[in-house]
């Protein structure tokens, strides 16, 4: 087994707070063993540098990121006031985070957070492969063209990546301080992952009925098992913009379970809603951004490939 995973879900007026005792939890979850990364999604106000401190705290010493997000997507209906923490376990899974510090835009940003995650294996032949996290505060213009493009360019074709940009001020980064504009969680190892995307809408354009979208939801959980290639889930997102989530109404719980379906019930999943949300990777492009759902799945070890005799 290469990933294993577990979760911590606190709901909480003081997120700050919050981050602590979902930190606690999920690490008890796993059994106390010491996590390889965690990702970190608050909702709720609160100081953006309190935040930042209450996740390096309770999280020391292992790759972190995440963001503050509009809701936090569980099992028990979506989360307004609280924290989640996701934490990642396996002797095969290499983390590492970066984020874009001082730079002046989100595509000097992107270049020089891909330029770090290339540096920091010196072992690693080709371009990196596994799943990244990428976190970003909203900006103007498009982020495909300003993240994905650039990101694509430096990083390659094999590495799946999810990106989320919030209005929110609070982004998790591999400090305390304020890791400007991009941060990027990036998982590399030999395990199996799989990305599926529900396609967005344009804004001002007919917006889809809430059985569409639930169909391309599920569609889009079963695309990222189907990735996986028989090898059992071992930790699931998802990342839904939240005009999407808006647009689905009394339907939003059904579309959760739809892909909850698709998934597995008993697999750790942590979701969040943003202003944007896409994906791309080993053949799949990002297009729209927004009313975009991305599921990513973890899965085992793949088998190596038997010596000839």
């Amino acid at each position: 087994m290469a990933v294993r995973s577990s979760i911590g879900v606190t709901r909480d007026d003081d997120p700050v707070r919050a981050i602590h005792e979902a930190a606690a939890a999920a690490r008890a979850s796993g059994g106390n063993a010491a996590p390889k990364a965690a990702l970190v999604i608050s909702a709720g106000a609160a100081p953006a540098d309190a935040l930042r401190a209450a996740a390096r705290e309770s999280l020391r010493g292992i790759p972190i990121a995440g963001m503050g997000v509009a809701g936090i997507l569980t099992d028990n209906g979506v989360l307004t006031a609280g924290a989640a923490v996701l934490c990642l376990f396996g002797e095969t899974l290499f983390p590492s985070c970066a984020c874009g510090g001082r730079a002046a835009s989100l595509r000097s940003a992107t270049e020089r957070v891909g330029r770090l995650i290339l540096s920091g294996a010196c072992d690693r032949r080709h371009y990196p492969r596994g799943l990244a996290l990428a976190f970003a505060r909203s900006v103007a213009g498009s982020c495909v063209a300003e993240f994905m493009r650039p990101w694509r360019h430096i990083t390659g074709p094999k590495l799946r990546t999810i990106f989320s940009a919030t209005s929110e001020e609070a982004l998790y980064g591999p400090c305390s301080e304020d890791p400007g504009e991009l941060t990027v969680l990036t998982l590399e190892g030999a395990y199996e992952s799989g990305l599926g995307v529900a396609s967005g809408f344009v804004p001002g354009e007919t917006v889809p009925d809430a059985t569409t979208l639930v169909h391309g939801a599920a569609d889009a959980a079963a695309t990222a098992v189907k990735r996986l290639e028989g090898h059992s889930v071992r930790a699931a997102l998802i990342g839904e913009s939240a005009p999407r989530h808006a647009a689905l109404g009394g339907a939003a719980r059904d579309e959760w379970m739809a892909m909850r379906e698709q998934i597995g019930r008993d697999v750790p999943c942590l979701g969040w809603l943003t202003r944007v949300e896409f994906g791309a990777g080993r053949g799949l492009v990002a297009t729209t951004e927004t009313g975009s759902v991305v599921v990513a799945a973890l899965g085992d070890t793949p088998p190596a490939p038997s010596k000839p005799s």
